[in-house]
């Protein structure tokens, strides 16, 4: 037998590594709940709560050798998982702010009388098409931005933008150019950090 097949070896059958240092262990276990009732206070659930964790310790592991060294590794790891946190807090926040301007946008529509149905044609679209139609046209995004914030892929985006837009030209033929991104909207799109 050899050593990566010995009991308690420390790898697995696909040959990763999967030892621990003990002392990273021990952090861990002795941090782990006061990190996650951290964690639960800014983000409001266990779910979420646990992923910042995990994240935050995957990146004190992958630094672990560099906080040996520190003269206050302690507030070094709480630092990791506090900025680990913080991000998802603020990604949770920005991804909220999305869902709530699209649903009022939406609402808007509805509310509006527009000239041959354009308005109704577009608040009519099924959630995915509108929210990828309004993000992509009228506010600007990137497909990549879009696939973020939805949780799909840049080709996905661009399939719903183009059934999206089947739509609308099909109740509404007399206002849709049929060529170009830029259908609707100024061909300016917006980055991540706007």
């Amino acid at each position: 037998m050899n050593e990566s097949e010995s009991v308690g070896g420390g790898a697995d059958p696909i040959g990763v590594d999967t030892r621990l240092p003990l002392s990273y262990e021990a952090l861990y276990l002795a941090d782990q709940q006061a990190f996650h009732d951290y964690a639960y206070v800014l983000l409001g659930d266990d779910t979420a709560a646990e992923a910042a964790v995990h994240l935050g310790m995957l990146l004190v592991r992958d630094h672990w050798d560099e906080l040996l060294v520190e003269s206050n590794m302690q507030q070094q790891v709480w630092a990791i998982v506090r900025g680990v946190v913080e991000d998802y807090r603020r990604e949770r926040e920005e991804r909220a702010a999305i869902a709530k301007g699209l649903d009022d946008y939406r609402q808007g529509l509805f509310r509006l009388n527009g000239e041959q149905g354009v308005f109704e044609a577009l608040a009519s679209l099924p959630p995915q098409q509108f929210d990828a139609v309004v993000l992509r046209y009228l506010l600007g995004y990137k497909p990549q931005r879009i696939g973020w914030y939805m949780g799909i892929s840049e080709s996905t985006v661009s399939h719903h933008c183009e059934k999206g837009k089947q739509r609308i030209e099909q109740a509404v033929p007399s206002l849709i150019k049929k060529s170009g991104d830029g259908a609707a909207g100024d061909g300016k799109e917006k980055d991540a950090e706007e």
